[in-house]
């Protein structure tokens, strides 16, 4: 890995990992973007069991493994959940209820990283929190 030109940061839905491995454009400008190293690009682990357990289902085992594979040996970095993580996802989570939890999480990650979330669910949105969210057209 080497040093990111750029203080971009990614927040990353699993959804835009399989959209990129399918051949979205609007994944594929993000995806590079963080490949190439001009940005930063987080996942969470949980997330990421999520996403191959999405490969399986639509490429089958070998493909989805070797997949998995390209995602380990890119600069994609797997974050772990730890006390601090569970905290702040948790008190998020206290304040908007309705909200899943997955998005608490990611919310976290943002705020923790500085980073704008990127997902193709448009259902994901916050008006109390002021983080930034790209959204991946599926089309």
């Amino acid at each position: 890995m080497g040093m990111v030109m750029s203080s971009q940061a990614y927040i990353i839905d699993p959804t835009v990992l399989l959209l990129y491995f399918i051949g979205n454009e609007d994944a594929k400008t993000v995806v590079e973007n963080i490949i190439e190293e001009h940005a930063y690009g987080y996942i969470l682990e949980p997330m990421l069991v999520e996403l191959f357990q999405k490969m399986v289902e639509y490429f089958g085992y070998t493909v989805a493994s070797s997949r998995l594979e390209a995602i380990k040996n890119s600069n994609i970095r797997l974050i772990n959940v730890d006390f601090e993580l569970i905290r702040d996802a948790g008190r998020i989570k206290a304040s908007n209820p309705s909200m899943p939890m997955v998005y608490a999480y990611m919310i976290a990650l943002a705020k923790k990283f500085n980073a704008t979330i990127v997902t193709a669910d448009t259902r994901f949105r916050v008006s109390n929190i002021n983080i930034k969210i790209e959204y991946i057209n599926i089309e």
